[in-house]
C-alpha cells in the first residue's frame, strides 16, 4: 500500500545505514593517516559511507517506482527525498559509531527502535504513550515519511521543502556531535573495547 510505504522505506533506509556501520571499520586506523587533521580523517572515511547511503537510496528509490510499482505524483523529489534521508540516516550512524565505536552502534540501534514505534508510521502519532509524542518532533523518520508522502499524495505548501532543510540541519548536527565527542570518548571507547576482548564472548 502506498499509505505505509514511506514508513517501510525509511526503515530499510535506515537498517542499510545501520549495517554498513557494521560491516565497514569506521575509525580511521592507518598508520600513515594518523597525523592528519581528525576533520580530514572524519570525512575521507564518510565518504565511502556517502556513496554507500546514496547507492541504496537510489536502489531503493527506483525499487519502489519500477519493481514494487508505487503510484508516485513526483517521481523525482521522491527519488530527492530517498537521498537526503539516507543521507541523514548515513550522517547519524557514522557520527555515533565514529565517536562512541561500540556505544554509538547501541545507541543506533535504539534510535531505531524507538523510532519504528513511536515515528507514527503505522499508528497515528496522537494515539501513542507521551514518551513518543514527546520525542517525536526530534525523529527523523518524521521528517522523512512527510517529505515521501508530499510526493506521493501531492506537493502541499512548502512542507518538503521544510522537511528537506530540517533534514540537512540535522545532518550538520551529527557532523558536529561526531568531531567534538571523538576525542573526550577515546578513553572511554578503549576501556569497553578491551572489555569485550577480554570477555572472549565478542
Amino acid at each position: 500500500s502506498d499509505l505505509m510505504a514511506p514508513y517501510y522505506v525509511m526503515l530499510a533506509l535506515f537498517v542499510g545505514s545501520l549495517l554498513t556501520a557494521v560491516m565497514i571499520r569506521v575509525p580511521v586506523t592507518q598508520p600513515e593517516f594518523v597525523g592528519c587533521p581528525a576533520i580530514q580523517r572524519y570525512f575521507g572515511r564518510f565518504a565511502i559511507f556517502f556513496l554507500m547511503a546514496m547507492g541504496q537510496a537510489l536502489v531503493t528509490a527506483f525499487g519502489c517506482l519500477h519493481f514494487v510499482g508505487m503510484t508516485v505524483a513526483e517521481p523525482a523529489l521522491f527519488v530527492l527525498a530517498c537521498c537526503l534521508c539516507s543521507l541523514n540516516f548515513a550522517a547519524m550512524n557514522y557520527a555515533l559509531v565514529y565517536s562512541l565505536d561500540n556505544v554509538g552502534l547501541a545507541l543506533s540501534v535504539i534510535i531505531m527502535v524507538l523510532q519504528v514505534a513511536g515515528s507514527g508510521g503505522s499508528y497515528p502519532i496522537d494515539v501513542l504513550p507521551a514518551l513518543f509524542r514527546s520525542l517525536y518532533p526530534f525523529m527523523p523518520f518524521h521528517y522523512g515519511m512527510d517529505m515521501i508522502r508530499e510526493t506521493i499524495g501531492g506537493m502541499y505548501g512548502q512542507t518538503y521543502l521544510h522537511c528537506a532543510l530540517l533534514l540537512l540541519g540535522m545532518c550538520v548536527m551529527f557532523t558536529v556531535f561526531g568531531l567534538l565527542v571523538y576525542y573526550p570518548a577515546r578513553k572511554l571507547n578503549a576501556a569497553i573495547a578491551a572489555s569485550k576482548e577480554k570477555s572472549g564472548i565478542m
